[in-house]
C-alpha cells in the first residue's frame, strides 16, 4: 500500500494513482466556505470548491449531543462508521443540497473518493449570550446571584423576584441619566439584585397577589406604584416558581481535523491538521426557558 504523508498544509496536495498517474488535487477550501445541516444524530458539515475544480470535503457525526449550545472545544474520534470524513472530487459543480438533501442525490457523479478512517476532528465553539437588559456584564463573569443555573450576564432576572432587571435598572440609569441603577430602599443593593426591593421583609417574589408571576401588575395604592415597592403594603403569597426567562445566543464555530488518515483503495494520505473551516451564526436565535426553582 502506498503512504504518502503531508506536513500541515492547507493550499494543495498531490497523490499518485494505481497507474502511475500524477493526479493534482487542488484541496483550495476556502476557510469561509464552511457549511452545516442536520442536528442530533445526523450533523453534517462540508466545504465546497468549485472554482477551479468540483471537490468537497466533508464530516458526519452521529453524536446525539445538542451542539453550539456552550462555548468550548469538543473532540470527536473519527471511527470510519458513525463519524466519518469524506474527501471527493466530481464531474461537475456539487452544491450544499449534495449533503442536506433527506434523499441522497445521485449527481453529480464523484470520481475521485477518499473515506477518513482515524483522525481527530475539533468542534470550537464561540457562544454568545445575552440578556439584552441594557447592562453591561463580564460574559467571562460565574456570576449567578439568584442561583438558578443562568448566569448574571445572560439572565433577564439577576435576583429572582419576578421582576426583570431592565424593569430594575430604572429609566434614569439605562438612558445614562443616573450613575447607579434604583435601590428603592436605600440599603445599598440595587433592586436589580435586591429580593426585596422595598425592605418590607416581604420577598418581592410573594409580593404578586393574583399569582401571576408579575410583581408589576400587584397596585394596592396606585399613587406609590407596585406593591413591591410600597413599604407600607406587606402582602404575601408564597411563591417558588420562576417566570420564562428568554436570552439571545449567537453561535460561531470552526472546525479542524488533526491526524487524519484517508484511504482509496491501496492508497493512504496522512494529513497532521486539516482545517474545514469556520461558520459565524450557526445559532441566531431567542431561547426561552423556565428555570427550575
Amino acid at each position: 500500500m502506498h503512504k504518502l504523508f503531508f506536513i500541515p498544509i492547507f493550499l494543495a496536495f498531490f497523490f499518485s494513482c494505481n497507474d502511475g498517474d500524477i493526479i493534482i488535487t487542488d484541496f483550495n477550501f476556502e476557510p469561509e466556505n464552511l457549511d452545516n445541516c442536520g442536528g442530533p444524530g445526523a450533523y453534517v458539515f462540508f466545504n465546497i470548491n468549485n472554482s477551479s475544480t468540483a471537490e468537497s470535503i466533508s464530516l458526519s457525526l452521529e453524536t446525539n449531543e445538542l451542539l453550539f449550545l456552550e462555548s468550548g472545544i469538543q473532540e470527536f474520534v473519527l471511527n470510519g462508521t458513525s463519524n466519518t470524513v469524506n474527501y471527493r472530487k466530481y464531474g461537475a459543480d456539487v452544491t450544499s443540497g449534495y449533503f442536506c438533501s433527506p434523499i441522497p442525490p445521485t449527481e453529480p457523479n464523484v470520481v475521485i473518493e477518499y473515506l477518513g478512517e482515524s483522525g481527530i476532528a475539533k468542534l470550537t465553539t464561540e457562544a454568545i449570550k445575552d440578556d439584552e437588559d441594557g447592562k453591561e456584564e463580564d460574559p467571562m463573569s460565574d456570576l449567578d446571584t439568584d442561583g438558578d443555573g443562568l448566569l448574571n450576564y445572560f439572565d433577564e432576572d439577576d435576583d429572582g423576584d419576578n421582576v426583570p432587571t431592565v424593569i430594575e435598572l430604572g429609566t434614569d440609569f439605562l438612558n445614562g441619566d443616573d450613575e447607579f441603577p434604583l435601590d428603592t430602599d436605600n440599603d445599598g443593593i440595587p433592586d436589580y439584585l435586591d429580593d426585596d426591593d422595598d425592605g418590607d421583609g416581604i420577598l418581592t417574589r410573594y409580593e404578586d397577589t393574583n399569582g401571576d408571576l408579575d410583581p408589576t401588575n400587584d397596585i394596592t395604592d396606585s399613587t406609590v406604584g407596585p406593591d413591591f415597592l410600597n413599604e407600607n403594603v406587606a402582602n404575601s403569597n408564597i411563591i417558588d416558581q420562576y417566570r420564562v426567562h428568554s436570552f439571545s445566543l449567537v453561535s460561531n464555530i470552526s472546525l479542524l481535523i488533526s491526524n487524519l488518515l484517508l484511504v482509496s483503495g491501496n492508497e493512504e494520505i496522512i494529513q497532521e491538521t486539516m482545517i474545514l473551516g469556520s461558520k459565524n451564526d450557526v445559532i441566531n436565535t431567542t431561547l426561552s426557558l423556565t428555570p427550575e426553582f
